[in-house]
């Protein structure tokens, strides 16, 4: 049970309510707290940022990693218009954002990101987003 536990503990992201946002890139600009729509009925699964490419980064995703994934550095070699953190350690981009999802409070992105436990990284269901400047 011991074990178990410390291994709950372990790939548990952390959860804040005094997160701070990332507003520091040249690139990107902050856009708000979005929902995924991944569970949305008769929507078969499709994502909020749809179309484009993504990466997991356990232990050491933040922002600009991810930002800077979307803007170039990626396997496609592609900018997104539309960079998104999801649940402390998912980088999502895409060139539009799905009618579908709808702007929620900043603070319903309550997951700080795994690299950087004082910034948001989205949450369950939750987008950090950043669109291109």
């Amino acid at each position: 049970l011991l074990l178990f536990t410390l291994l709950l503990l372990t790939i548990t992201p952390t959860q804040a309510a005094d997160l701070n946002i990332f507003d520091s890139s040249s690139t990107y600009h902050y856009a708000g707290c979005w929902n995924e729509t991944t569970e949305i009925p008769n929507t078969e699964g499709l994502r909020a940022l749809a179309g484009g490419s993504s990466e997991q980064v356990p232990v050491t995703m933040t922002v600009p990693l991810c930002l800077n994934y979307c803007a170039g550095n990626n396997t496609a070699k592609t900018q997104y218009r539309v960079a998104g953190l999801e649940y402390s350690r998912e980088c999502w981009c895409a060139d539009e954002l799905s009618s579908l999802s709808v702007k929620l409070d900043d603070a319903d992105c309550n997951t700080a990101c795994d690299g950087d436990n004082t910034t948001a990284c989205g949450g369950a269901l939750r987008l950090s987003l950043y669109n291109l400047t």
